[in-house]
C-alpha cells in the first residue's frame, strides 16, 4: 500500500478523534455551566437534558468510528515493517471503545442527575 496514502488516512483519523474529544469536553462543560448559572424552568431542563443525551451519544459514535479507523489502518498496513504497525497491533481497540462508551454513559447519567437535582 502507498505509504503516503496511509499517512494521509492516519492524519484524517487523528483529526477526527481530536474533534470528537473536543466536542465531548466542551459540549459537556458548556452544559454544566448552563445548568450551574442559569435558572432553568422545566422546559429548559428538558431541552438541556435532550442536548446532553444527544451530545454524548454522538460523541460515543464518533469516538467509535475513529477507533475503528485506527484499527483498519493498522490492519491495512500489516505487511509494512514500521513502528506504527508494530504498536498498532498491540493496541486494545476493544477496551478503548468500551472506555468511550462508559465515559459517555457516565456523562449522561451525572448530568441528568445534576439537571434534575
Amino acid at each position: 500500500m502507498d505509504q503516503n496514502l496511509n499517512t494521509k488516512r492516519l492524519h484524517v483519523a487523528e483529526l477526527g478523534f481530536n474533534t470528537s474529544r473536543m466536542t465531548f469536553l466542551f459540549g459537556n462543560a458548556i452544559a454544566l455551566a448552563i445548568n450551574s448559572f442559569a435558572h432553568l424552568n422545566s422546559k429548559s431542563q428538558l431541552a438541556l437534558a435532550a442536548f446532553v443525551v444527544m451530545l454524548n451519544i454522538a460523541s460515543f459514535l464518533s469516538f467509535d468510528t475513529e477507533l475503528k479507523q485506527f484499527a483498519a489502518l493498522t490492519a491495512d498496513a500489516a505487511g509494512e515493517k514500521s513502528e506504527y504497525v508494530k504498536m498498532g497491533k498491540k493496541v486494545p481497540y476493544t477496551a478503548f471503545r468500551l472506555f468511550c462508551f462508559v465515559i459517555s454513559v457516565v456523562a449522561i447519567v451525572t448530568q441528568l442527575r445534576a439537571i434534575y437535582a
